[in-house]
């Protein structure tokens, strides 16, 4: 069915164009959300927020709850407020900082802020005491931030990456766009190519998961 058949249908059942037009994007955003993953979700950011809500109140009562503190470091980090972060992160008890998933949370909000040295330092710290610390993710978040002043350095993070995460067709797309990023249009191509062998080859329960990265590479793949 034409979007246009679709509009003059939903139209004359309205009676209204303008709420035809919010029927019609309302259906689209559902298939994206059951199917896609493309739109970024209009219930999530109501649920972070109430999330963190929960959160203050908690420490408001007992500021000890490192758990309650960690937790909203990670939102505050999911929102890219790396400051608020890495204020949360440094009042974490001494042996909650030194665990290598605290160690990697704090390098990635240094990275946030700029401080790509220090920032560096922590990973490679964290990922010494656990090589899988965050499921390799800690790299990616390298490869990102040196890419554009250490282009080879974020290769090889990137790299690392990709050996903890072999069948992720995430792993695969964003290669294929550092490398892109990079000037390197041959192997961004071919890393696309990867990431949609790869979700041919996935079990339904994960194919579900990586669509929406296997769509961008395709889309990638198309537009160049």
């Amino acid at each position: 069915m034409s979007k246009a058949l679709l509009f003059s249908l939903i139209w004359m059942l309205t009676g209204n164009p303008i709420l035809a037009i919010i029927v019609i994007l309302v259906i689209y955003y559902v298939i994206d959300q059951r199917y896609f993953g493309l739109l970024p979700s209009v219930v999530k950011p109501f649920r972070r927020w109430s999330r963190m809500s929960n959160l203050r109140r908690v420490l408001s009562f007992n500021p000890h709850d490192m758990s309650a503190r960690y937790e909203l470091a990670r939102i505050y980090m999911e929102r890219r407020q790396f400051k608020q972060a890495l204020a949360l992160l440094q009042q974490l008890s001494e042996s909650m900082q030194s665990e290598p998933a605290v160690l990697a949370d704090t390098g990635v909000c240094q990275l946030g802020l700029g401080r790509l040295d220090i920032g560096e330092q922590l990973i490679m710290d964290a990922t010494a005491s656990n090589p899988n610390v965050h499921y390799g993710e800690p790299y990616l978040k390298l490869a990102e931030a040196l890419a554009p002043v250490q282009p080879s350095k974020a290769l090889s993070y990137l790299s690392k990456f990709q050996e903890r995460n072999a069948s992720s067709c995430e792993a695969y797309y964003q290669f294929g766009r550092l490398q892109k990023r990079l000037g390197n249009q041959k192997q961004a191509k071919a890393a696309w190519r990867q990431c949609l062998r790869n979700y041919r080859t996935l079990p339904k329960f994960r194919k579900r998961r990586d669509r929406r990265w296997a769509l961008l590479a395709l889309i990638r793949q198309m537009t160049g």
